[in-house]
């Protein structure tokens, strides 16, 4: 059998995936008039578009396939037409480019920048629309590695050999205390700027994504995921659900059901792929 591999930083082998299992799940919520969040599964290299609410497999290939969930800002105008149109941009900016293959994180980040300015113009266009913005968390994930960008507080996590790890940091006020010092992490819950962004694609002329990569390897699970999810369910509970073992397609609609006993306070969006 062929198999794909990449090296850590001491030489030893890891064994990369050569497909991904993906599922994608949105629900309004309890509380919300209407669903605000979207979500994206493309394959960067065929151009074919999917959002399966039940398993899909896609190879993996050097172009990547991009993951994307964006939340469009509640109580602002708009927030949904917001995400729809970060989404779309992004999309149509990095199927079939041939940087993504070269510099996967520079696409990545401009294509968020592109996303920004197509809101703004939007906007313009439409002053109905003004004051409308989306967060984004985007991945493109090869065979190997993971690479991110987020503007706003949508996570993106890793489980692997049963153990969670977070890989996006929240850009809200609280998160910003807790970096300065000024407040403690366990007190974030009840902070009253835990949910006020400190930037959002679509609301100023610039943004500035945060990016990231990770070494992959078989057997991770991937999730992205809008606050919908990970602001009523603690992380331990998130990870006891992406552990189970079961398919992805339970999976996701476990994680739905998780926000939705919790009390469903805002509309809750997750995409969760299985490098196998």
């Amino acid at each position: 059998m062929n198999q794909l591999a990449t090296r850590t930083s001491d030489g030893s082998a890891i064994l990369s995936a050569r497909h991904l299992a993906i599922c994608g799940a949105t629900d309004i919520g309890a509380r919300r008039a209407d669903n605000q969040d979207t979500y994206v599964i493309a394959d960067l290299r065929s151009g074919d578009l999917s959002n399966p609410c039940s398993r899909a497999d896609i190879p993996l290939s050097k172009q990547g396939i991009l993951l994307l969930v964006c939340d469009g800002m509640g109580g602002q105008a708009a927030g949904d037409l917001a995400a729809r149109i970060a989404a779309e941009a992004i999309k149509q900016e990095l199927i079939g480019a041939g940087s993504v293959t070269e510099s996967p994180v520079e696409s990545l980040k401009g294509a968020v920048c592109g996303a920004n300015g197509a809101i703004l113009a939007e906007a313009k266009a439409h002053p109905a629309n003004r004051g409308m913005g989306t967060t984004c968390t985007a991945a493109i994930v090869r065979p190997d590695r993971l690479f991110l960008a987020q503007v706003g507080d949508s996570r993106a996590y890793l489980l692997r050999d049963g153990r969670l790890q977070r890989l996006t940091r929240d850009q809200t006020m609280a998160d910003e205390m807790v970096e300065s010092g000024t407040l403690r992490p366990e007190d974030v819950a009840t902070c009253p700027y835990r949910h006020v962004l400190i930037q959002a694609v679509g609301t100023r002329s610039t943004v500035e994504p945060i990016t990231s990569e990770v070494l992959l390897q078989r057997g991770d699970r991937i999730l992205l995921c809008s606050d919908g999810l990970h602001g009523p369910v603690p992380d331990p509970e998130i990870g006891q659900i992406l552990g189970a073992p079961a398919d992805i397609n339970y999976v996701a609609h476990e994680l739905i059901q998780a926000a939705l006993t919790a009390g469903g306070p805002d509309n809750v969006t997750v995409v969760v792929a299985d490098c196998e």
